[in-house]
C-alpha cells in the first residue's frame, strides 16, 4: 500500500518557517471547516478518497484494511485507483484540523469518498472483504469511466501468467547453469535455454505493457494545470 500521511500547516506556521525574527506567535492548533479538510487531503490529487484512521490497535499498520488471514490481492489492485490517506489516532480531537471529516459520535475507521468528501462510504475497519470490495467499488464507478470490477478480473489474470513466467524462468536458469557447468560456454544446449530464458522475459515485458494498458480506468476528475490556474488568476484581476 502507497499511504499519504497530509499535516496541515496554517498561514501562520508558514510565516513562522519563513520569518527570521526571533519572536513570531504560534498559531493555535483548531479544526477546519469540512470542506477546507477534503480539500487539504485531496491536494493535487485528483483521485478518490480511501481513509483509514489510525486506532491504538492499529498504528502502524494496515489491519483496517487488509485482512491477516485471507488473499489481499483484489484490494490492492482497487487500492491503486484511490488516494490513500492515513489520519493520525488524535484526529477526532476537537481541536484537530481534520476533525471535521469524522463529526459522529461513532467515527468511521476507514471511509471511501471522492476527493471533495461527497459519496462518503463509511466502514468499521471489521468490515468482510465484500462490504469492503462493494465500497470501494462503488466508488471506483462514480469515479472512472471503466469498469474497475471487469479490469481487476483481467489485473488477476495477468497476475497468475507473472508468476508462471517468474517459475519457468527459475527452472530455465537453473537448466542454463547445469548446462554450463556441464558442458562450457559453447555448449548447444545452454545456446537453446537462453533463447527460451530470452523468449520468457519478452512475454513478462508483453504482460506488464497489458497491466499498464488495463491499470488506465479513465480518471473522470482531470487535474487542472498550474499553467491554467495562474491564467485564470491573472484573467480576473
Amino acid at each position: 500500500m502507497s499511504w499519504d500521511y497530509p499535516v496541515y500547516v496554517s498561514e501562520a506556521e508558514l510565516a513562522l518557517e519563513k520569518s527570521t525574527a526571533a519572536t513570531v506567535a504560534q498559531s493555535v492548533r483548531k479544526a477546519l471547516p469540512r470542506e477546507e479538510s477534503f480539500e487539504w487531503i485531496a491536494g493535487d490529487d485528483p483521485r478518490p478518497l480511501l481513509v483509514l484512521r489510525e486506532c491504538l490497535s492499529c498504528n502502524g499498520t494496515d489491519y483496517a484494511l487488509l485482512n491477516r488471514s485471507e488473499d489481499n490481492e483484489r484490494t490492492l489492485l482497487m487500492a491503486r485507483w484511490f488516494h490513500c490517506v492515513k489520519l493520525p489516532t488524535d484526529v477526532t480531537e476537537e481541536d484537530h484540523p481534520f476533525a471535521a471529516m469524522f463529526p459522529d459520535n461513532k467515527p468511521p475507521h476507514l471511509f471511501v469518498c471522492s476527493p471533495d468528501g461527497s459519496n462518503m462510504q463509511s466502514l468499521s475497519g471489521e468490515q468482510s472483504r465484500k462490504e469492503l470490495w462493494n465500497a470501494m467499488e462503488d466508488t471506483l464507478k462514480l469515479e472512472y469511466t471503466r469498469d474497475a470490477k471487469k479490469t481487476v478480473r483481467e489485473l488477476l489474470k495477468v497476475l497468475v501468467t507473472y508468476d508462471t513466467l517468474d517459475g519457468m524462468e527459475d527452472w530455465r536458469i537453473e537448466q542454463l547453469e547445469a548446462a554450463l557447468e556441464k558442458d562450457g560456454s559453447k555448449s548447444r544446449k545452454a545456446s537453446k535455454i537462453r533463447k527460451q530464458i530470452a523468449k520468457l522475459r519478452a512475454d513478462k515485458a508483453e504482460a506488464k505493457a497489458k497491466e499498464a494498458k488495463l491499470s488506465d480506468l479513465g480518471l473522470k476528475r482531470k487535474p487542472v494545470p498550474k499553467q491554467v490556474e495562474e491564467t485564470d488568476k491573472i484573467a480576473a484581476s
